[in-house]
C-alpha cells in the first residue's frame, strides 16, 4: 500500500580535526535542523494540541495559527468520512468478477495454481495499481462471498500452502523452513462446503498424531475489527483483506494455495484448524506539509493507510485484546498445539493417541505373508532367507486378530542357524514338525499382551500337517490356533507373520 515518504536533509560535514565529541555534536545538531526545517511532518491524531508543539520551531510552518491548524484538520476529518462513506467495491480490486473472486478465496483461479510460462506481473499487475489507488480510502466489505458471510467472531484469516514462481508461473510447495509458520491441525469439511465441495466429514492432519512429528504446513496471517462500526479496524477491514491477500499475501511474496478442503481465506469459523496465525493491523500515517494557492500558503495534511504487525503479537493475542471477544472458541480454531486439538476432537469418538495393538510398523518388520484384513502377498523362501540373515534379532512374529487372547501376538525366536533343509514358509504356514525345531533347543517362545506385556511360553507340540504354532501354549497345550493354507478347523483365519528387522 502507499507509503508516506519522509523528507531527509543531506549535508556534508568536514572531518578533518574533528574529536569524536564534536562529530556527535554535528550529528545532534543536524537532527535538529532536520525536525526543525522539514517542509513535511508526521502526526498521529490531527489536533491543535499534538501538530502545535511540532511545528512551532519550524520557519517553514511557525507562521500559521491555531485557527490554520483547526481548518486544516476539520478538512482532513471531513475527507476522512467522505472516504469512508463512498466505499469502493470490493470487485474492483481484481476487476475479474465476483466469481473469481470466490474462487480466488478458495484458492482455485489462475492466480493460485499459476499459468505455465505467465509471469505474475502479466496476470495480476492490476493489483499493485489498484493498491495505490485505494490508499486511505475505505473498500466494501465481500460478504457476497460465502467466505466473509456472518463472519461473528469478527476476525478473518488466509492460509497459504504453496508459493509461484513469479516469473514462470509454476507452482511448488516451497520451503518449509522459511516461509510457512503453522501446523495445519484439521479441517471441519462441513464449515466452508462451498470451498471444500464436501458437506461433511473431518480431514485430520499427520501432524496431531504425534508430539514430535509437527512441522510448519502453511504461512497463516489474519486481522481482527471491532464490533463497533466506526472503529478504524472495522471500517477498514476489506483493505485489510486485500492486502493480506491479494497485495502482500499474492503479489508481493508470492504466497498461493489452499488446505485441502477449506478456503485460502475466510471468516476464522470457517477456517482449517491450526497452531498459530500472525496478526496484521492498518493504521493510518498523516503527514502535514505546506501547498502554495494563488500566491498564500496553506496547510495540507495527507493520509496514506499502511500495515503493520499487531501490537499484541499473534492473531490470538490481539483477538484477546478485546474483553469481549469469545477468546476459548476462537483458541479452538488457532489452538497453539495440532496435538491438544486433534486429541479434543478425537476423544469423544473413543479414539486414543496410539497405535493398534496389530499393527507392524514396517520400519521395524517386514512382512512374510498375511491373509484377510491383515492381508500382504507371500514372499518368495529366497526373499525368506535373504530378510532373516539380515534380521538383528532372528524374530518372526505371527499377529492374529481372530485368535485367542493368548495367541494374537506371539514371537518366534530363532536360536540355532536354519539348515538349508528347513522351508521356514512351510513351517509357519503348514508343517510345524520337531525336525530342526524344538521348543528351548532351536528356538524360544513368547508372547505380548495389548499392554506389551511378556509370558515366555513353556509347552510345544508339533505336527506335520498344521502349520504355527500347532498346540503350543505358554504352558500347555492350546489347540485351534495353528496357520494353515488348506485346513479350516482353526480361529487363525486373519493374520500375518513378520520378521523383525
Amino acid at each position: 500500500m502507499k507509503i508516506a515518504l519522509h523528507p531527509t536533509i543531506l549535508s556534508l560535514i568536514s572531518l578533518t580535526s574533528c574529536s569524536g565529541a564534536s562529530i556527535r555534536a554535528s550529528k545532534q545538531q543536524q537532527q535538529q535542523q532536520v525536525v526543525e526545517h522539514s517542509t513535511s511532518i508526521s502526526f498521529q491524531e490531527c489536533t491543535v494540541e499534538e501538530i502545535l508543539p511540532l511545528i512551532h520551531n519550524n520557519p517553514n510552518f511557525s507562521h500559521f495559527t491555531k485557527s490554520d491548524i483547526e481548518e486544516a484538520c476539520d478538512e482532513h476529518h471531513r475527507a476522512l468520512q467522505e472516504s469512508t462513506d463512498a466505499t469502493i467495491p470490493f470487485s474492483y480490486l481484481s476487476g475479474k468478477g465476483r466469481q473469481f473472486d470466490k474462487n480466488y478465496f478458495d484458492g482455485a483461479t489462475e492466480w493460485n495454481t499459476g499459468q505455465v510460462e505467465m509471469s505474475k506481473v502479466t496476470s495480476a499487475g492490476r493489483i499493485a495499481a489498484v493498491s495505490d489507488a485505494v490508499s486511505g480510502k475505505a473498500v466494501e466489505w465481500p460478504s457476497y462471498i460465502t467466505n466473509f458471510d456472518n463472519c461473528d467472531m469478527r476476525a478473518a484469516m488466509c492460509c497459504f500452502t504453496k508459493v509461484q514462481d513469479p516469473d514462470t508461473g509454476l507452482v511448488s510447495s516451497g520451503d518449509p523452513t522459511t516461509d510457512k509458520n503453522s501446523d495445519v491441525c484439521l479441517v471441519h469439511l462441513d464449515r466452508s462446503p462451498q470451498a471444500g465441495h464436501v458437506t461433511n466429514g473431518k480431514t485430520f492432519y499427520s501432524d496431531g498424531r504425534n508430539f514430535d512429528a509437527a512441522v510448519d504446513d502453511a504461512y497463516c496471517t489474519g486481522f481482527t475489527w471491532s464490533g463497533n462500526p466506526d472503529d478504524f479496524s472495522t471500517k477498514y477491514r476489506a483493505n485489510t483483506l486485500f492486502h493480506i491477500s491479494m497485495y502482500d499475501g499474492f503479489y508481493q511474496n508470492n504466497r498461493v494455495g489452499s488446505v485441502p478442503g477449506a478456503p485460502m481465506c475466510g471468516c476464522v469459523e470457517q477456517m482449517p484448524v491450526v497452531s498459530h496465525s500472525d496478526c496484521v493491523e492498518p493504521v493510518q500515517a498523516r503527514r502535514l506539509s505546506v501547498r502554495d494557492e494563488d500566491g498564500s500558503d496553506r496547510l495540507l495534511v495527507d493520509v496514506s493507510l499502511n500495515f503493520v504487525p499487531c501490537s499484541e503479537g499473534s492473531l490470538v493475542d490481539a483477538y484477546a485484546a478485546d474483553a469481549s471477544n469469545d477468546v476459548e472458541a476462537f483458541s479452538d480454531i488457532v489452538t497453539g498445539s495440532c496435538v491438544e486439538a486433534v486429541d479434543a476432537y478425537l476423544a469423544p469418538s473413543a479414539y486414543k493417541r496410539g497405535s493398534a495393538w496389530w499393527y507392524a510398523d514396517e520400519d521395524l518388520w517386514t512382512p512374510i505373508l498375511g491373509k484377510k484384513f491383515l492381508y500382504h502377498p507371500e514372499m518368495s523362501l529366497e526373499d525368506f532367507n535373504t530378510a532373516f540373515a539380515a534380521s538383528s534379532t532372528k524374530v518372526i512374529r505371527r499377529i492374529c486378530k481372530s485368535c485367542s487372547p493368548s495367541h494374537r501376538d506371539i514371537y518366534y525366536k530363532r536360536l540355532t542357524s536354519i539348515p538349508d533343509s528347513l522351508d521356514m514358509i512351510t513351517l509357519l504356514k503348514d508343517s510345524f514338525s520337531s525336525a530342526h525345531n524344538v521348543l528351548g533347543t532351536d528356538f524360544e517362545l513368547y508372547s505380548k499382551d495389548k499392554k506389551g506385556n511378556v509370558t515366555n511360553w513353556s509347552f510345544c507340540d508339533y505336527s506335520g500337517t498344521h502349520g504355527f504354532p500347532y498346540q503350543c501354549g505358554p504352558t500347555e497345550a492350546v489347540a485351534d490356533q495353528w496357520t494353515s493354507s488348506t485346513l479350516t478347523s482353526t480361529y487363525a483365519k486373519d493374520y500375518a507373520f513378520y520378521i523383525e528387522k
